[in-house]
């Protein structure tokens, strides 16, 4: 629907004019001088059958170098954007037009929702406790040490950038600083590690790590508000919500999950209308976390630690959704990052050369945060290394973040060109 003011019209009257979500036919279409690319409906699924292919293509193309599924996403969107057949006339205007945008970017999230959500069921957090010390002690240091050392570079860069690519360079340091949990548990089932020792040290480390990033940027959040003029009263409300959102999920949805599995009877699967009710209950948590300033996908994710990993309920999510989320809804959020980059557009090189830096400093500070308690805990230098090398990955999280900051105009598209050819080359 498009709206507008009727002429002479005070009352707040609108005229509103009907738009077709799909076509009437093809003969119609021909009739009315109009494509059936003109209808939302057929274009957004002719966009979704093309990265699906594309990104497929390049993925079997592509996996004998043994690269990150979220490579040929990227290179999926780059293909189909401004770089290449964009450069055909009428192409991007024709299948990727403005105005569709927003039903590609909100199936985009969607499948980033139940993505970490799914990363949460297929985990189980007990595995901080089997841990030890040793989990706390490298979780603790690679937050502290990125975070502070990040700070310092921040204050070291923003003189030489001009002011206005200043929000930019900080919000690159403050991602590169992550070390996001489901990233690093996505780079352990890729290399079939996950249940190793030192698979189980890199995901405790990273949970922790993880936890205690969100509670530090939380605070943050809150600190910034009261410094904009938010009353006190207000900034207690808000951490008091914050706080309730997460012991609701923790201490009366888990009980609810355990009560399905006792409903379900041993060797049966859990109902449908079970799966239905999770499935809108996770939607409904990341509402309430982006109202809260959190994190939208947060909510969905401490739920998905709640769900007790194995059959029959966590087997059985991950059964019916992960196809769909992680095969279709999930690679949409890479490759519309790569929709946004054109490679032509990037002729800031000094800008550019900034990032490379940013990417360089954070990944070494990133794996002496990790190696130095490694050693403090005596883990051996061989696993050491690779740990450091584990928690310096880079994922769908951080293409999440540039998008965001992107689309919130933190980063431009000669920044975010940047980021991205420098993550890519990161992966590779």
């Amino acid at each position: 629907m498009d709206g507008g003011d009727l002429p002479g019209q005070k009352n707040g009257d609108l005229c509103r004019v009907h738009i077709p979500l799909h076509s009437k036919g093809i003969w119609e279409d021909v009739k009315e001088e109009k494509g059936i690319l003109s209808h939302p409906l057929p274009r957004l699924q002719l966009q979704l059958a093309a990265i699906f292919l594309v990104a497929q293509s390049l993925h079997l193309l592509l996996r004998r170098f043994h690269l990150p599924r979220i490579v040929p996403e990227i290179l999926a969107g780059i293909i189909m954007g401004p770089t290449f057949l964009g450069q055909i006339p009428y192409f991007t205007d024709t299948f990727f037009p403005e105005e569709g945008e927003v039903f590609i970017r909100s199936l985009s999230k969607i499948g980033f929702v139940f993505f970490m959500f799914l990363i949460g069921v297929k985990m189980d957090p007990s595995i901080v406790s089997k841990t030890g010390k040793k989990a706390w002690t490298i979780g603790v240091f690679s937050v502290v040490l990125p975070v502070l050392l990040g700070l310092g570079m921040s204050s070291v860069l923003d003189p030489m950038v001009i002011i206005y690519r200043r929000p930019a360079l900080r919000s690159v340091i403050g991602v590169q600083t992550l070390t996001p949990f489901a990233v690093v548990a996505c780079l352990l089932i890729d290399l079939k590690i996950m249940n190793s020792e030192l698979g189980r040290l890199a995901l405790a480390s990273a949970l922790i790590s993880d936890l205690l990033s969100t509670i530090v940027s939380t605070l943050l959040s809150i600190v910034r508000l009261g410094f904009a003029g938010w009353t006190s009263e207000l900034l207690l409300k808000s951490l008091l919500f914050t706080v309730a959102f997460i012991v609701i999920i923790v201490f009366v949805m888990r009980p609810a999950l355990l009560w399905i599995i006792r409903q379900t009877p041993e060797g049966k699967p859990v109902k449908g209308g079970y799966i239905v009710v999770i499935a809108a209950t996770v939607m409904m948590l990341a509402i309430v976390s982006d109202n809260l300033g959190l994190q939208y996908q947060l909510g969905p994710f401490i739920l998905g630690l709640s769900v007790p990993d194995g059959p029959p309920l966590g087997s059985t999510l991950v059964e019916r959704l992960d196809s769909l989320t992680t095969g279709l809804l999930a690679p949409l959020l890479s490759a519309q990052c790569g929709l946004k980059v054109n490679l032509w557009a990037v002729y800031d090189k000094s800008f550019m050369f900034l990032m490379w830096i940013v990417f360089i400093v954070s990944a070494v500070l990133k794996a002496i945060a990790t190696l130095i308690p490694a050693y403090l805990c005596n883990v051996p230098n061989k696993d050491a290394f690779a740990l450091s090398v584990i928690m310096n990955a880079q994922g769908i999280v951080e293409m999440s973040s540039y998008l965001n900051n992107f689309v919130g105009q933190v980063l431009k598209k000669h920044s975010l060109c940047s980021t991205l050819q420098d993550l890519k080359c990161y992966q590779t």
